[in-house]
């Protein structure tokens, strides 16, 4: 009701200004023409109309388009800046012609005789976006001008079809819509009755067709089809990428009555993009993906293992959804195995994994069996980088699962925003190297939380080899969720040579210690240098299985603080200072 009032009360003034014309105008001095006004609503119960929005009410929208019938025929006019989003709204147009009696939405090829209009509807719309109500959705309306002010009423209703999940594409996508009865070209309309109505037929005329482009996978679009009322037995929608069919989907027994709008629900079937190309599987994205972003657009369960193969580089970008999956074999297994060479960059989202068929040869006297061995969530040969995502492995204690186990050659990066969990009770990041090539793990930040976060394993038992294992800590947080050693990083060797494990820290913080030299071989120690970060260690913050002696000489503090005095370990040239409880090292005055 208050639509109208504020219709009636515009219109009033309006019409005193324009002295009882139809429109009015106002001379412009740089040659353009008369400058014609007009304030336009909708008749009807703004409740019950047609419309756009959640209640089916109509607004205009930015850009919309009115036609005013002359002498001449039908002229246009556009909706003024400030009245999208209203109920009503003044329309300006340039021409020489006094207005007649009628006004039409939208404007277009229609055409007006003796109380009788023949309307166009047409067969082609273009739609600038998919993006909240970018488009005018075109519902058919005509009415009669008085004065200063015309309005509108429904002469039939349309179809909206809403479709989820449409992928990236270039600028030939299309929605495709086809009925059983006519949709498009001329209806004759006598806009002399009481209720005049636009009525479908068997003629030609059954397609229409949505031109529109998008540039943001797993977008929504809802797409507007002007449909004259009458009973359509089948109507069938399909949304294409150039001559690629993503998605179709009909309806039956559909009865269209005026200002009732029908509306419908598709969606596009695929799990990522690579450049806006949709891909049905996770490992075809993959495949495809060689130097680009797989986007992937839902969350995703793989019921078998991916890889990212040997040369392949890939960015991974989870959009917000989770990929995960169950291994259910005894087997070892991996959810994604990064080859050799290969090179893999996850961002975005969150990776989950978990092992839940009990293996027996595991199960010793007394206990029950568990999931088998190395049962990761990523394996990691190649090039692994983690920005801003979420990586868990789930599989109960028992065997040996990591959330990320790096092999030789591998290189792992854990960057801001990320979050390593082994949650059921094992390792996070594992550094696994027997012999030849190095490990290298580098984190600058994120959160990596373990029974042990980073454990550093020299896996043969040859003394006279000494494995390359690398790891560096910028920032972040590591952790020890173990109660009883608490070691947020800990270095252990089958009997391998541990001369060449180096551990550089410059920040972070460690909650539980750094412990050094467990295993067969004391031979040689690991090479410790701190230089910043926050230590809460349970035994002392840091320390070496290895002989005291060569411990003194393996590790070097030149900065953090600590729950320990460190003085032992200082580097030359610095101190610790103790204060509220902590030691601070700091350069010596």
């Amino acid at each position: 009701m208050r639509y109208m009032i504020y219709i009636m009360a515009l219109a009033m003034a309006l019409l005193t200004v324009s002295c009882q014309k139809n429109g009015f105008e106002t001379e412009v001095d740089d040659g353009v023409g008369p400058v014609r006004t007009l304030l336009v609503g909708v008749a009807e119960d703004p409740d019950t109309r047609v419309g756009f929005d959640g209640s089916n009410s109509f607004y205009w929208h930015k850009g919309d388009k009115i036609g005013v019938l002359t002498e001449n025929g039908f002229k246009e006019m556009t909706l003024n800046d400030g009245y999208e989003g209203q109920a009503s709204g003044v329309f300006t147009g340039v021409f020489e012609e006094e207005m007649g009696d009628y006004v039409i939405y939208p404007h277009g090829a229609h055409v007006m005789g003796d109380g009788e209009l023949v309307y166009v509807l047409p067969s082609i719309y273009s739609y600038a976006s998919l993006e909240g109500d970018a488009n005018s959705f075109n519902p058919p309306m005509a009415g009669r001008i008085d004065g200063g002010s015309g309005m509108l009423n429904h002469l039939a209703s349309f179809f909206k079809i809403s479709v989820e999940n449409i992928p990236a594409g270039g600028d030939d996508m299309k929605f495709v819509f086809t009925a059983d009865r006519r949709i498009t070209g001329e209806f004759l309309i006598d806009l002399t009755a009481e209720t005049p109505v636009m009525v479908t037929d068997d003629a030609e005329g059954n397609t229409v067709t949505i031109d529109f482009s998008n540039t943001v996978a797993g977008s929504q679009g809802h797409f507007y089809i002007p449909a004259p009322v009458g009973t359509y037995g089948t109507i069938t929608a399909e949304v294409l990428d150039g001559e690629t069919s993503l998605v179709s989907k009909t309806w039956t027994g559909q009865t269209v009555s005026r200002k009732t709008p029908k509306q419908g629900n598709m969606a596009v079937d695929y799990v990522a993009t690579v450049n806006g190309a949709i891909y049905k599987t996770f490992q075809e994205a993959l495949d495809a993906a060689d130097g680009e972003t797989i986007t992937i657009v839902k969350d995703l369960t793989l019921d078998s293992p991916v890889v990212v193969a040997q040369g392949s580089i890939v960015s991974l970008d989870l959009g917000g959804n989770t990929l995960s999956g169950i291994a259910t074999s005894a087997q070892s297994s991996s959810l994604l195995t990064v080859r050799t060479g290969g090179e893999l960059t996850i961002r975005n989202g969150t990776v989950s994994f978990a092992a839940t068929s009990p293996d027996t040869q595991w199960g010793g006297e007394g206990q029950s069996p568990y999931p088998g061995y190395a049962n990761n969530t990523i394996s990691n040969s190649g090039t692994l980088t983690i920005e801003n995502a979420v990586l868990e492995n789930r599989t109960s204690k028992g065997g040996a699962s990591y959330v990320i186990d790096n092999y030789s050659g591998a290189k792992l990066i854990v960057n801001e925003g990320s979050v390593i969990t082994q949650s059921g009770g094992d390792i996070a990041v594992r550094m696994f190297n027997g012999g030849s090539g190095s490990v290298d793990v580098i984190v600058n930040g994120g959160e990596i939380t373990g029974y042990r976060a980073v454990w550093i394993q020299l896996a043969s038992n040859d003394a006279s080899v000494a494995p390359v294992m690398s790891l560096t800590v910028t920032g972040g947080t590591l952790t020890s969720n173990d109660s009883t050693y608490k070691q947020a990083v800990y270095s252990y060797s089958y009997g391998n040579d541990m001369k060449n494990v180096l551990i550089n820290v410059s920040g972070g913080t460690f909650n539980g210690d750094i412990a050094l030299t467990g295993g067969a071989n004391k031979t040689n120690l690991e090479t410790l240098n701190i230089s910043g970060g926050t230590f809460n260690g349970l035994w002392g913050d840091f320390y070496s299985y290895g002989a005291e002696d060569k411990a003194l000489q393996a590790i070097r503090v030149s900065g953090g603080s600590f729950t320990e005095d460190p003085t032992d370990y200082l580097a030359p040239g610095y101190t610790a200072i103790q204060t509220e409880g902590r030691w601070i090292v700091a350069p010596a005055e």
